[in-house]
């Protein structure tokens, strides 16, 4: 046993060390996103509710999943045709089994319009979601053996696989991309969020790279103009992709549309708007301490919270492993003098009570995500 142990271990050094060049995948290296749980439950509940976590799902064994409204007459494709489902939070698309592959079916559901839209309607029988997409939308893909370790993007499509670490007991090698140089850094992000082809043409993502390892010796990206190298083609591009994310990032707030204090509300509405926010900010149980108001008052986070305008929203620093990273607001999205919002609801009082009321609860009740 031990001697297997110290041989595990060693393949992972050389693969640490720059071999992971090779195709061939051992999924005996990889335990999976459930395994890092056990030591790391923070990351993982922030990690469990973004989209890496919930991108693919199994519409047979949730149906829950499901959001289009299959009842639309003349679609095309029944809902029992719907095997697995792509996204779900601004748009949805649906895989069906056709001979030894999956396909992504020729119309999306948009989660904001509620509405039906055509994707790839000439197309979609030509690619196969093995050779154009399941290499980003999972985790230790190995187009040899056609599988991968884990059927979502987990910790270890990031971090690389983790079975010595984890049975190092935390002391095993593992990637921690904070340790990686700022390209190689980006190259994690780039293999998935730039888009080219690997170097033999045959896949739409790069066979073979791991987290640390140079993007450039196993992907080519589209747009790469002739002077440059891969490397060089990859970190321009994904850092036009990253700028042009944290620019769209300030458009998302008004996705949620949570009304204020003096609309009419919806209590079905309101507990999903409520969920929305707690997906990054963890006082959930303890909302009514950090409002210091009555429960049955019924404050929302925006009655408080009010938006500010767009021009001033800068880049946030949100932990890559919260749901926040990707979706919700960016830093100094919000007015911080929560004490502005007050008067909508105590005009009696006045703006110096409400600012001398708020500086008396010092820091607010919130927990790490």
């Amino acid at each position: 046993m031990k001697g297997a142990f110290l041989s595990l271990w060693v393949f992972v050094f050389v693969w640490l060390g720059g071999m992971a060049g090779a195709a061939v995948l051992d999924p005996a290296l990889y335990v999976g996103s459930e395994r890092c749980r056990g030591c790391h439950p923070e990351k993982y509940q922030g990690w469990s509710k973004t989209f890496h976590a919930t991108v693919v799902q199994d519409a047979k064994k949730n149906p829950e999943a499901v959001l289009g409204d299959f009842s639309v007459p003349n679609l095309g494709f029944t809902l029992e045709d719907v095997e697995f489902t792509i996204g779900g939070h601004w748009q949805q698309r649906y895989m069906k089994k056709i001979g030894d592959d999956y396909y992504v079916l020729p119309k999306l559901w948009s989660v904001q319009s509620q509405k039906w839209q055509a994707y790839n309607v000439w197309s979609w029988r030509k690619m196969p979601y093995g050779k154009y997409c399941k290499g980003c939308h999972v985790t230790g893909f190995d187009p040899a053996r056609g599988k991968a370790v884990e059927p979502r993007i987990g910790c270890e499509a990031c971090h690389g696989p983790g079975r010595a670490h984890a049975e190092a007991e935390g002391a095993g090698p593992i990637v921690n991309p904070k340790k990686l140089s700022d390209e190689r850094r980006d190259m994690i992000c780039a293999a998935c969020h730039v888009r080219g082809t690997d170097p033999s043409k045959t896949y739409y993502f790069p066979v073979g790279f791991m987290p640390g390892d140079d993007l450039g010796e196993h992907y080519v990206p589209n747009g790469k103009e002739p002077e440059e190298t891969n490397t060089q083609a990859v970190l321009r591009m994904f850092a036009k992709w990253k700028k042009k994310r944290e620019e769209g990032a300030q458009l998302k707030c008004d996705v949620c549309g949570i009304p204020g204090v003096a609309e009419e509300r919806d209590q079905e509405k309101v507990d999903s708007m409520l969920e929305f926010c707690f997906g990054c900010h963890g006082f959930k149980n303890k909302y009514a301490e950090h409002t210091r108001h009555p429960a049955s008052v019924g404050l929302m986070c925006f009655d408080c919270h009010v938006q500010q305008t767009k021009e001033i929203m800068n880049p946030g620093t949100q932990d890559i492993h919260s749901y926040g990273y990707f979706l919700v607001h960016k830093e100094k999205c919000y007015d911080p003098q929560i004490e502005k919002a007050c008067v909508k609801c105590h005009a009696d009082k006045g703006p110096e009570w409400a600012r001398r009321t708020v500086e008396s609860w010092g820091k607010p009740v919130e927990l790490d995500h």
